[in-house]
C-alpha cells in the first residue's frame, strides 16, 4: 500500500510542477503577498490493475457541497486539516465576545488606552487547536468554529 500512496504522490507532484510556472504568474499578478492566498485542488486518480495511478483530471475550487452523512464527514476532516495546513486556528466566539465587553468597559470608564483603527481588539486572537504539544488531531467542524 506504501508503494501505491508513493506511487500516487509522484503524480500529483509532477502534475503541480508542470504548472509551476503559472502558479508563479498568478501570484505575483494577484497576490500582494505569497501567503495571502491558496487554492484546495481535487486531483481524480484511476488505479489501474497493476496498482498504477493514472491522473484523470484536476479540479479547482472543488465543491464543498454535501449530499449525505458520510459526504459530510470526509469534507468537514478535509476542511479542518485544510485549515491546519494553512494556519487558520480555533475561533473561540465566546473569548471573543468577552474581550469585545471588556474593551468597550475600558473605552467607557478610562481604565485603559483605547485601541486606533486597525490595532484590533486587545487580547483577542485565534486559539491553537490541541494541547500545545503538536497534536494534529483532526477537529469538527463545532469545534472549529464557536
Amino acid at each position: 500500500m506504501n508503494l501505491l500512496w508513493s506511487r500516487i504522490y509522484d503524480v500529483i507532484l509532477k502534475t503541480l510542477l508542470c504548472g509551476e510556472n503559472y502558479v508563479q504568474a498568478a501570484m505575483k499578478k494577484n497576490a500582494s503577498h505569497r501567503t495571502n492566498c491558496f487554492e484546495l485542488l481535487g486531483f481524480d486518480v484511476l488505479i489501474d490493475s497493476d496498482l498504477k495511478p493514472w491522473l484523470i483530471e484536476v479540479n479547482l475550487s472543488s465543491s464543498m457541497a454535501t449530499e449525505s452523512p458520510l459526504d459530510m464527514s470526509i469534507k468537514s476532516n478535509l476542511l479542518c486539516d485544510m485549515f491546519n495546513l494553512i494556519g487558520i486556528k480555533r475561533f473561540d466566539r465566546k473569548k471573543e465576545s468577552i474581550n469585545k465587553i471588556k474593551h468597550r468597559m475600558k473605552g467607557l470608564y478610562g481604565k485603559g488606552k483605547k485601541s486606533g483603527l486597525g490595532q484590533g481588539i486587545q487580547g483577542t486572537s485565534l486559539q491553537p487547536h490541541g494541547n500545545g504539544s503538536g497534536d494534529q488531531s483532526n477537529p469538527s467542524n463545532s469545534q472549529l468554529f464557536q
